[in-house]
């Protein structure tokens, strides 16, 4: 019996004679229990086992086509076509806000910079990739203005067990950091960052410093400290070891396919034709002749790179008129390249569904059908994009909570309004997409 097994040992799937079969292998918690390192005074909370969890995802998604496509998707279609800062300019006889472009140059500027582009899209990748991202302030020299706000790269942040500071360090892989290794910042209080921005304005704290916003976490998740990004859910069920094992599976599958697949037949008069008594001295040498040409066909047949290839012999008409000559059968196989394949279809499913995503979009269809056939139709994918902008919307928001916050601090209207501009699909009947401003 072959038998592939996880990087833990547990065998995640096995065939026999007459068998094939997967496992799962649930894992606990990333963040149970709470284990702690100590820098200087204060206590800092690890991440993940060994500290190791953002990592170890990375590694994750690299070798995970499916899992890195999809994380991309949900970061690309969640910034769209960039954010339009707006002003109220009243309300509509429903309560609905009336609202104009933005008309200070300062604004329209920093929404279309290099600077907003970087934090938004490396705010999104971090959130959906780690489930975590950790907005950054930088304050002029007098701290009166905030100007600029980063996302400091989540693999290289940890945070207090008090929740008042963030240490980054740029190798959690391999070391633990030593006090003149890392960098702290102060963070901001979670539930009131701008009230503690005052506070700390009003005693000359942040004059030429830089200063944390609280870490914003996948907010579907529990954990007190560090969220779990929802694609944590298919590895910890097994999925997407399943996904990764496939491939390696029908590798080794195609490397033996002339062993599992091929019955040959030849005629004892077809040896004696090729290998007469009379080209060899004695028995042995004649073996030993027929065991090396058995071999070269072995290896011309047998192999990945060998896969269809064709065979070619001659035959002739026996005494019962019908031909005698080679026979090459297909055995039935106890698991074929479909099973295999279907089985990988259902494993990129079961990831895209724990990231919210309907496989439509990538025109995978549903489970159920004919896995990786199914493309769906175009109203399929159109709805399927549709509903993956939508439910971003409480990360949207998440990730402009830091942008809303800086512009208020520096002497913003607090009516300005951020809204995300969407490219929306249409049928072909109703003609181009178009784009929509949305909240």
């Amino acid at each position: 019996m072959e038998i592939l097994y996880d990087n833990e040992g547990y065998p995640m799937m096995f065939r026999g004679h007459g068998v094939f079969g997967i496992t799962t292998t649930p894992k606990p918690s990333v963040e149970k229990p709470i284990s702690t390192f100590k820098i200087g005074d204060r206590e800092y909370v690890s991440w993940g086992e060994d500290n190791r969890y953002p990592d170890d995802a990375v590694k994750t998604i690299g070798s995970t086509g499916v899992l890195s496509t999809g994380i991309g998707f949900k970061a690309r279609t969640s910034f769209g076509q960039g954010v339009v800062p707006m002003d109220v300019t009243g309300y509509d006889d429903k309560g609905e806000q009336i609202l104009r472009p933005c008309s200070e140059p300062e604004i329209q500027r920093y929404f279309r910079s290099w600077q907003f582009i970087n934090y938004a899209s490396t705010a999104f990748r971090d959130l959906f990739k780690f489930g975590n991202c950790f907005p950054i302030f930088y304050f002029n020299n007098d701290g009166t203005r905030i100007v600029n706000t980063i996302i400091y790269n989540a693999r290289h942040c940890r945070v207090s067990k008090d929740m008042e500071r963030l240490l980054t360090f740029p190798n959690f892989e391999t070391q633990m950091p030593t006090e003149k290794d890392c960098t702290i910042f102060h963070m901001l209080d979670e539930y009131d960052p701008f009230l503690h921005l005052e506070r700390l304005k009003a005693t000359g704290k942040l004059k030429g410093q830089a200063i944390a916003f609280p870490r914003i976490k996948n907010y579907y998740s529990n954990n007190d400290f560090y969220g779990i990004p929802d694609w944590d859910a298919a590895k910890r069920s097994g999925w997407i070891d399943i996904a990764n094992k496939i491939p390696k599976f029908l590798a080794k599958s195609y490397a033996n396919a002339m062993s599992l697949m091929w019955h040959i037949q030849v005629p004892k008069t077809w040896w004696k034709e090729h290998f007469p008594k009379g080209d060899a001295n004695n028995k042995q040498e004649r073996e030993r002749q027929v065991h090396e040409w058995m071999e070269k066909m072995e290896r011309d047949l047998c192999g990945e790179e060998n896969v269809s290839k064709a065979f070619i012999s001659t035959y002739e008409t026996g005494v019962n008129g019908k031909g005698e000559g080679w026979k090459i059968e297909r055995l039935e196989n106890e698991i074929d390249a479909k099973e295999r394949l279907s089985t990988s279809a259902a494993a990129n499913s079961e990831i895209l569904f724990s990231l919210m995503i309907n496989p439509s979009v990538f025109g995978a269809g549903m489970p159920g059908g004919a896995y990786a056939g199914n493309a769906g139709s175009g109203s399929d994918i159109r709805e399927s994009f549709l509903v993956s902008i939508i439910t971003t919307y409480i990360e949207k928001q998440q990730v402009l909570f830091p942008i809303k916050l800086m512009m208020e601090y520096n002497g913003h209207s607090k009516d300005l309004v951020l809204k995300y501009k969407e490219t929306i699909l249409t049928t072909l009947n109703t003609g181009q997409a178009k784009q929509e401003i949305s909240t």
